[in-house]
């Protein structure tokens, strides 16, 4: 999914106290929404707001709600959808929701902001979408301001609007499927994990750029794990089955399981193990691939994975040799006199 925020709009937006279960504090509820200057160009703050709010989220990852008639944030998503005079209502359910669902200790107070969007364009579509986020941190900045004949200064604490804490966007597309919902969460494991699994209660999903991101990372962990030098299989050989995977990736627009089997794995030996690993793989993660295991790969994960496809062999603290081609071009070897072992690396020009 591709969405643009370039001519989004802030159509409605309130702000409410989180309070904290461990500390036995209570929300504090706005009963009124945020009035934001309607001449855009004459007053910077809309164009702030969007900023702190929109700008570090990245069309990656995509979720839906799970069990959407029993999902309370889904349920006033969808109210507010289709009528938006429930927003200030709705709002206060969804903080009073997240605050029943902040029951680890170090999780923070802090402000809760429901902000209804208008003009965000996804894939070609004109359509809203509904934003809850929540900031915990605050920064001291510093005020620098003339007086008389000289400068005053003085400290005052505030938001950065470089750093969201907790966000989601869900917009209004695919509403029968759960929505799509992008997550912003930088936070540590235990944080993350309530925010989007118990607050927000939703699960990837399995679209081209989960399908591709997830069967790289199948192939990356199963040399890790299976092909590797305990199965005596040489580093060699390793790092030019990481090269045949991504390269296969990389060259086609269509995941086709067959021609993978016949292009990357090759021999009936490696494609049972690969099997078998695919199966634990999927009871790890909780998901199955697609019935068929064809799917559109993704650029855009492809490119994402490339790092972790370094191939990449290093040689006690003295040397690493990249590997980026044909692996018949290196060779391994051990020098008995010297007691050490040796690549030899055939080549037709020095750059």
């Amino acid at each position: 999914m591709i969405f643009d925020f370039q001519n989004a709009k802030i159509k409605q937006m309130i702000v409410h106290q989180i309070g904290s279960i461990t500390d036995g504090l209570d929300n504090t509820y706005s009963e009124t929404c945020v009035e934001l200057p309607q001449n855009e160009e004459e007053n910077m703050i809309p164009d702030l707001l969007k900023q702190y709010f929109l700008a570090n989220f990245k069309d990656d990852t995509l979720f839906s709600f799970e069990n959407p008639g029993e999902n309370i944030v889904y349920r006033c998503a969808t109210d507010v959808f289709s009528d938006t005079e429930s927003f200030i209502e709705n709002s206060k359910i969804i903080a009073d929701h997240l605050l029943q669902c902040s029951v680890y200790p170090q999780i923070k107070q802090g402000e809760f902001y429901l902000v209804l969007f208008e003009n965000i364009d996804v894939n070609n579509v004109v359509t809203q979408c509904l934003g809850i986020f929540k900031s915990e941190n605050k920064e001291t900045f510093l005020k620098i301001y003339p007086q008389d004949r000289s400068y005053e200064v003085s400290s005052e604490e505030g938001i950065n609007i470089r750093k969201l804490d907790k966000g989601c966007l869900i917009f209004n597309t695919e509403p029968e499927n759960g929505y799509w919902v992008s997550i912003v969460d930088k936070v540590s494991k235990n944080e993350a994990v309530f925010f989007k699994d118990k607050f927000l209660a939703v699960e990837p999903r399995q679209d081209s750029y989960f399908m591709t991101q997830n069967y790289m990372d199948l192939c990356k962990d199963f040399v890790k794990d299976v092909y590797n030098e305990e199965s005596k299989v040489e580093r060699i050989d390793q790092i030019d089955m990481l090269n045949r995977s991504f390269n296969f990736f990389k060259a086609n627009k269509l995941f086709d399981e067959e021609k993978f089997n016949q292009e990357v794995l090759a021999t009936p030996e490696v494609q049972t193990a690969f099997e078998e690993y695919k199966h634990n793989f999927e009871n790890e993660r909780g998901f199955m691939f697609n019935n068929d295991d064809n799917f559109t790969i993704s650029e855009k994960a492809v490119k994402k994975q490339n790092s972790k496809f370094r191939s990449v062999i290093k040689l006690d603290r003295n040397f690493h040799i990249y590997v980026h081609g044909n692996h018949n071009f290196i060779q391994r070897g051990f020098d008995t006199q010297k007691g050490m072992a040796y690549y030899k690396l055939y080549f037709e020009s020095e750059e």
